[in-house]
């Protein structure tokens, strides 16, 4: 059964989602969502496009971003998959598929500021709504370029934003009070299908025959990958410049006004 087109229209701005493969806490190490964020940076150079917004999460990133042209999303998109799942893989030292299915894309209409804000504010309140967060500040999400007007090296900012006042200043202080105004709702249980338990079963046999191996078994070939990404717990001096400008942008401060009211 062939795959449903996209939906592509020209002029709109995208919210993508991308999950982790079985949904497991594949980039929840500091060293890997660093490596995340060199990707975007050099595909913003191989397929341009305007990074609005953004949040790196364990297990899954959402982006709300424009390509110059939308009909190079699903080009930009399989390219960022491919790229950082190889780096990845190799960083860690696994095979095999790194995200989970295709990515999640919805266009958002350029005059629709209200739909855009929306988007903006949910993708930040991730952090905030997992638990990990108290507010929104969070070093790999991108609150802090819109409330400090800070430059992280990758954000730009969403028109819809820049429609909030007639100065910066007005629009970050708009904008974090709109943030403020933000209720998480809580997600839906879900019920155990009928195959769970017979899920479990062969998870916990699988586990444990892993545990006897003496050797961890590396994909055939995934060690002659054309990369020059060293086999060692540390990244490039460059691609740190780049992790360390975004995070020093967006992380928390001890004199953010959410830090100063929780204390």
């Amino acid at each position: 059964m062939p795959r449903p087109s996209r939906s592509l229209p020209a002029g709109h701005s995208f919210h993508i989602t991308l999950r982790c493969n079985s949904r497991q806490f594949l980039i929840a190490k500091r060293i890997r969502r660093d490596v995340l964020l060199v990707v975007l940076e050099k595909a913003k150079q191989k397929y341009p496009f305007r990074l609005y917004g953004i949040c790196l999460m364990a297990n899954h990133i959402h982006l709300l971003l424009k390509p110059d042209d939308a009909s190079q999303l699903p080009k930009l998109m399989h390219w960022v998959g491919w790229y950082a799942s190889m780096l990845l893989n190799r960083l860690t030292g696994r095979c095999g598929h790194f995200w989970e299915a295709r990515y999640y894309s919805t266009p958002i209409a350029p005059e629709d500021h209200q739909r855009a804000l929306n988007t903006l504010r949910y993708i930040h309140a991730n952090p905030k709504a997992a638990g990990v967060r108290k507010g929104f500040y969070d070093p790999y999400s991108n609150y802090g370029h819109y409330s400090r007007l800070e430059a992280d090296g990758l954000s730009d900012w969403h028109p819809s934003f820049l429609q909030l006042a007639a100065t910066l200043t007005g629009c970050a202080k708009r904008y974090i009070n709109f943030c403020k105004k933000y209720r998480c709702k809580p997600k839906p249980i879900k019920t155990k299908q009928w195959g769970s338990k017979l899920i479990a079963v062969l998870k916990g046999t699988a586990t444990r025959l892993q545990g006897k191996s003496k050797h961890y078994r590396h994909c055939i070939g995934q060690q002659s990958l054309p990369l020059n990404l060293p086999a060692l717990q540390e990244l490039p001096e460059r691609w740190q410049q780049i992790a360390e400008r975004f995070r020093h942008c967006n992380a928390p401060r001890w004199n953010d006004d959410e830090c100063l009211n929780s204390s």
